[in-house]
């Protein structure tokens, strides 16, 4: 098992998504310039950009065997967020009727191992490329340098959820890394002028979305025997991105 870890942490980012029906190195081809059209084109007028099957089987799988290894031996250090709020993620209101609560278990950037292949994906020049041109409001994007919450990984075990809310940034990257085993838990719901329950989202897959301007959620998990994994992939078009110490205790439970 380490020694086919160690392969696949020599081998190109290529490699580890789907490379035939997502050539984010080959950025000349016709294939690629196609692929970013219809997705901003996917982005603009929904904003929600899913990317099926994006990671290989191989790399999901070696992701949530690092992830369990996390879990075993750090499981007394991770963060178990509760955190009231209104749809605006970072405020408190004083009217019981508009609060909500969300909780999950977090994975922080300086919890995930610096030979990760998810710390690999996320540095990825070509991802960050792909994901420029398709926003393409922003001249270029660059990984956020926060030590917490550059790169994260949320849990939602029995009783979690994420409830209605907006971002403050303009979109966030989602890579799927694991669904709830009841299929009608830990939905990825948002609102148009109607509540879209995104039942077809897949392990492995992409999703950009546009938090500012469309409220959404994570809807609570109840029986499932498997958690829902997801990673967030921070990015901004500021060379130096911090989040601020409020931010990072109240979602992290630290500042450092």
């Amino acid at each position: 098992m380490l020694f086919r870890k160690s392969l696949l942490l020599t081998r190109k980012i290529h490699t580890l998504i789907n490379h035939k029906l997502y050539p984010l190195d080959n950025r000349q081809s016709e294939t690629y310039n196609q692929l970013v059209k219809n997705s901003r084109e996917e982005f603009l007028s929904t904003g929600c950009l899913y990317l099926t099957n994006f990671l290989t089987q191989s790399t999901l799988s070696t992701i949530l065997q690092e992830i369990n290894s996390i879990v075993m031996h750090s499981s007394q250090t991770l963060f178990q967020s509760y955190v009231q709020h209104t749809e605006n993620l970072y405020n408190i209101s004083k009217n019981f009727n508009e609060i909500e609560s969300s909780s999950k278990t977090i994975i922080a950037y300086d919890q995930i191992p610096t030979d990760s292949l998810l710390r690999k994906i996320y540095l990825s020049n070509s991802l960050i490329q792909f994901l420029t041109d398709v926003i393409e409001i922003y001249p270029q994007l660059y990984p956020s340098c926060d030590k917490l919450g550059a790169l994260y990984i949320n849990i939602y075990r029995q009783s979690n959820k994420l409830s209605w809310h907006t971002d403050h940034s303009h979109f966030f990257v989602n890579l799927l890394l694991q669904q709830a085993s009841n299929n009608n838990e830990g939905i990825f719901e948002y609102k148009t002028d109607k509540i879209i329950s995104r039942n077809d989202f897949q392990s492995g897959g992409l999703v950009l979305f546009n938090g500012r301007n469309y409220v959404h959620r994570v809807t609570e998990i109840h029986s499932s025997k498997l958690p829902r994994i997801n990673a967030i992939l921070t990015y901004d078009c500021t060379r130096e991105h911090y989040l601020s110490d409020y931010v990072l205790q109240k979602f992290f439970g630290r500042t450092t």
